[in-house]
């Protein structure tokens, strides 16, 4: 059973959701995740959101922060939690922020817009550090999009040449959001913050075909069309 969800977010900081309050777990697990994506979070600013351990009174916040930061996540604050909890976080030197909507979604919204702008539509290859960010619409890239490089879409994604960089759709929080490629080979993919690493997609049976990527009761699935 998992000790904790990290979900990636396009706002300046990720979002650390505790799941339950077992240090022991919750120093193991961290630890293979940075073993499996080492440089995903590094250096990235972190709020704790304490929205699934409210039953929990005595968290150690003190050895939390510590495990961040040994792993170079940069711990800025707590969200949601008890007033004991937020207490014990302040005086552990961790401020209780706001990001997001409240009551626990961690996005801008929840649905996407009724209308969006006209589809961006990309003809040349992204080329590594590259990045290039769809706002508010669709994403179609008819190239290669090479290792190193990353696109990023409020809606679908729509991938005609190799995928080999970071595709992200939903990015401000839409989960019908989807990416269709047809060679994946990906450094990460990631559905409204929900992200598989490299490392992740080699579980997936490689099929010739065009397939969709997209969220399932917040678990990434891969379908071969």
């Amino acid at each position: 059973m998992s000790c904790f969800q990290l979900k990636a977010s396009f706002s300046p900081c990720a979002i650390f959701q505790l799941l339950r309050d077992d240090i022991d777990q919750l120093a193991h697990q961290l630890t293979e995740m940075v073993k499996r994506a080492p440089n995903l979070f590094q250096g990235t600013p972190v709020v704790i959101d304490l929205e699934k351990v409210k039953a929990a009174e005595a968290l150690n916040f003190p050895h939390i922060k510590q495990l961040l930061l040994a792993h170079n996540m940069i711990p800025i604050g707590i969200r949601n939690g008890n007033p004991t909890q937020q207490e014990a976080a302040a005086a552990a030197g961790l401020l209780l922020v706001n990001v997001g909507k409240s009551g626990g979604n961690y996005v801008v919204e929840k649905e996407p817009p009724a209308t969006l702008p006209k589809t961006r539509l990309l003809t040349q290859p992204i080329r590594s550090g590259m990045q290039v960010y769809a706002k508010g619409s669709d994403l179609i890239v008819t190239a290669a999009v090479s290792p190193g490089a990353e696109i990023m879409a409020d809606g679908h994604i729509h991938i005609y040449g190799p995928l080999r960089g970071r595709a992200l759709a939903g990015i401000q929080g839409d989960q019908q959001a989807r990416i269709f490629c047809r060679h994946l080979d990906a450094e990460l993919i990631s559905i409204a913050g929900y992200y598989l690493t490299k490392e992740d997609l080699q579980r997936f049976a490689k099929q010739d075909g065009m397939k969709q990527i997209f969220l399932e009761n917040e678990q990434i699935r891969i379908e071969t069309v």
